[in-house]
């Protein structure tokens, strides 16, 4: 490993002191294993903490002329160092004094003249509890993003369930937009649709009829046909599902590289949940059209059938007509015989067969007559039976 990979590897400490000698004699001791900063006064190393990244632990001596020690502390505790270990370092033993150093906000303190030993061990369980400290924290943001993100995933999906639930009170496709248009701008998106089926089709942006220009991108969507289903639009995206056709700006499906991966994953998760919206509508449109293929088929059903007993009718009347016809024309031909009897000079068994003839024949007729009654009365149960059915 070279010079500069070794520096820039070794903890950074910061040595506050206005004796010079002893600022010396600290780095001297200490530019091993340590990358050295020095400033001879309390203003001096706010100066260099404001100025520059802050050091990985702070060795700090208590009495100072003008800002002492413990001023600079407690300083240093308002400032980027926040975090920063502080090690005092002074002549003075008494409890009081480390208390004024504790108050301060010091981590530990070391009198002098100080043993090397032990002040490398306090440097060193100092860094060590920085070190679990940053880990501590970085995990606690890790666990915290985490519990945002989740939120905002249940959020996102209690966004699809809400449409979800609101399209059963949808009875056109203008409902169905409304609600998808509510939805999306939960999501903080926006853009136009065209939504089309057995009952024609519409073109609409959140705030009304689609531009001529949003027409143009919708024509376009649907003329790249359904393969795929979703396709990125320059730093847009365009869904095309048949009966729903959708864009939507500012939503890019094609992201680089660079892309913060928190922001590129929640346009990710975007895209996934519009698709589910669109098929829940497109879903909704099939239900709509049946529901018109239905009313549509129960209409001509309905007409055929007063068609039908308007024919019966017609039938019926005709029937009972024949049935009186022909009963008056078999009356009439019966007493024509008998009156021409006189003048045939037929023997009475003749007569009699003759009568019997034309009263046979009549009865045939009259229950063929009623044979057609039968099938006209078994129709109009029929339909008697399909008006139950609507």
């Amino acid at each position: 490993m070279n010079a500069q990979n070794l520096n820039a590897s070794r903890p950074t400490l910061l040595l506050v002191d206005d004796s010079s000698e002893m600022l010396d004699l600290m780095e001297a001791l200490l530019s091993d294993s340590y990358k050295i900063l020095t400033a001879p006064s309390g203003a001096q190393a706010l100066e260099l903490v404001d100025s520059s990244t802050p050091p990985d632990l702070i060795l700090l001596d208590c009495l100072m002329p003008g800002m002492d020690g413990y001023e600079t502390c407690r300083k240093l505790r308002a400032s980027s160092a926040a975090a920063t270990p502080v090690i005092f370092l002074s002549a003075l033993t008494s409890i009081d004094e480390r208390l004024l150093g504790y108050s301060a906000g010091g981590d530990d303190y070391v009198c002098k003249p100080f043993d090397m030993p032990e002040l490398l061990a306090k440097i060193e369980r100092q860094l060590a509890a920085s070190a679990a400290k940053r880990e501590l924290g970085q995990q606690l943001n890790e666990a915290v993003n985490a519990v945002m993100s989740s939120a905002d995933m249940v959020g996102e999906v209690g966004v699809v369930l809400d449409f979800q639930r609101k399209l059963n009170s949808c009875s056109d496709y203008a409902g169905i937009a409304a609600n998808l248009f509510e939805s999306l701008e939960r999501y903080g998106l926006e853009g136009c649709i065209r939504i089309s089926g057995q009952v024609g089709a519409i073109s609409l942006n959140s705030k009304g009829t689609c531009t001529a220009l949003e027409q143009s991108i919708l024509d376009h969507l649907a003329a790249q046909g359904l393969d795929p289903h979703i396709r990125p639009l320059g730093p847009h995206t365009g869904f095309n599902f048949d009966s729903v056709i959708l864009f939507l700006r500012d939503l890019p499906m094609t992201r680089p590289a660079g892309m913060d991966p928190e922001l590129a994953e929640r346009y990710g998760r975007a895209i996934d949940n519009v698709a589910l919206l669109i098929e829940g509508a497109c879903t909704k449109v099939v239900a709509l059209d049946n529901e018109v293929a239905i009313r549509q088929l129960n209409d001509k059903v309905i007409k055929m059938m007063a068609m039908t007993r308007l024919a019966l009718t017609d039938i019926s009347v005709r029937n009972q007509d024949q049935a009186s016809e022909v009963k008056f024309l078999f009356e009439a031909l019966a007493k024509d015989m008998e009156d021409s009897y006189i003048h045939l000079g037929l023997m009475p068994q003749q007569e009699d067969f003759l009568s019997g003839l034309v009263k046979n024949y009549k009865e045939s007729a009259v229950q063929s007559l009623a044979k057609s009654q039968e099938t006209e009365g078994r129709l109009r149960q029929v339909i008697e039976q399909l008006g139950q059915l609507k």
